[in-house]
């Protein structure tokens, strides 16, 4: 499995349009499974579950990685997947403003679970969800370049790292807005 797996294919991109294919590479980030557990959890009926797999496993999201028993054992491809449309397709394009959705609402729990009190949730996602948006078209021509080339975590956050302070007099905007509403003081 690589550490980190960039994706900037827009057809590979649709493939995580649908919650159910999300839900299965969210599962198997903690652990490989078969189709049975896959099913079990996610309470889907065998085949639902086994087209999923097929469709995630031709984008190279997941892989075939053993058997157990006589089913098949499938697991992700990388622990983290860098995920930026390089095309303008409509259909990747809905795919990323549902992860662009399912991130910022994620990126919410953790600064609540930390101690930030933010007092307009709504406003929070938008913000955030509009900076992750600009900040993936921003940097999609240097991410485009990265695609296929071998990186660990670390290097992935320092990357990442590069990739905000190179844009971020573009999203200052955003920036002073989501300080606002964390409460940060300049």
């Amino acid at each position: 499995m690589k550490d980190v797996l960039i994706v900037t294919d827009a057809k590979k991109i649709k493939v995580l349009a649908e919650k159910t294919r999300v839900n299965i590479l969210s599962l198997l980030r903690d652990r490989p499974m078969t189709v049975s557990e896959l099913s079990m959890i996610l309470n889907k009926d065998l085949s639902t579950i086994y087209r999923h797999l097929t469709l995630l496993k031709e984008a190279g999201f997941v892989e075939v990685i053993g058997k157990e028993g006589n089913e098949n054992l499938y697991g992700r491809t990388a622990r983290v997947f860098l995920i930026t449309p390089y095309e303008n397709d409509a259909n990747a394009l809905v795919a990323m403003d549902k992860i662009h959705t399912n991130e910022a609402l994620n990126l919410y729990k953790i600064f609540v679970e930390a101690g930030f009190e933010i007092s307009n949730k709504k406003e929070f996602i938008k913000l955030t969800k509009k900076f992750l948006s600009n900040f993936e078209s921003l940097s999609k021509d240097i991410v485009k370049k990265l695609e296929g080339i071998e990186i660990n975590r670390l290097e992935f956050i320092r990357i990442m790292a590069l990739l905000t302070l190179t844009n971020s007099p573009k999203l200052q905007e955003e920036a002073k807005k989501l300080r606002k509403i964390l409460k940060l003081e300049d």
